[in-house]
């Protein structure tokens, strides 16, 4: 994940969590996660998991694309994206494709 594109994810978790008046503290509490740990994935310095991505969204009761701004485009030519998509996915290791196939599976369904 590029750096910017943590930063921006990291952003608006942050956003969701001062909207529910949580505290650092509290919400890495709800995440299971240990305070400083947590800060460190708010400032972009880890990466957010899918897990705990979804574990956001639940307990906010928010969508996937509020918090990674994911472009939901509805009249996209499959023709035209599979052709761009080809050379991408035949340039991808098996365990990136394993990621990607989850990032499917995991994510797009909570994304309307």
């Amino acid at each position: 994940m590029k750096k910017s594109y943590n930063n921006s994810i990291s952003q608006n978790i942050k956003k969701y969590r001062l909207l529910n008046n949580m505290t650092q503290e509290e919400l890495a509490g709800q995440l299971y996660l240990d305070t400083q740990y947590y800060a460190q994935l708010e400032r972009g310095e880890r990466n957010f998991t899918i897990e705990k991505i979804i574990q956001i969204c639940k307990l906010f009761n928010i969508e996937v694309n509020d918090i990674i701004e994911i472009d939901t485009q509805e009249h996209i030519d499959q023709t035209d994206l599979l052709a761009e998509l080809q050379p991408k996915l035949n340039s991808l290791s098996h365990s990136q494709l394993k990621v990607l196939e989850r990032f499917i599976t995991e994510i797009i369904p909570y994304i309307k």
